[in-house]
């Protein structure tokens, strides 16, 4: 499964220091693969899409039948997710 990013995720991604991003990426890779492995959202900003945690980074994607999406990354200390 191919990994798309928006806009959005792009910018937030060059807001996360290099080791952190690194970690992102690769459980990014590991989502690809499995990508109903992570949970669904229940509540707030990112209702409705799945998140992984890259601690303390919270990554939202959706799926399509062939892609994942990054729809956003977050620090897991922000009030807004």
């Amino acid at each position: 499964m191919k990994i798309l990013w928006t806009a959005t995720a792009l910018r937030h991604l060059e807001e996360v220091p290099r080791t952190p991003a690194e970690r992102i990426l690769e459980k990014l890779e590991t989502a690809s693969r499995y990508p109903h492995m992570y949970p669904l959202r229940e509540r707030g900003r990112y209702r409705g899409y799945r998140w992984l945690t890259a601690r303390p980074w919270l990554v939202f994607y959706d799926l399509t039948e062939d892609a994942l999406i990054v729809r956003g990354i977050l620090h897991g200390a922000r009030r807004r997710a």
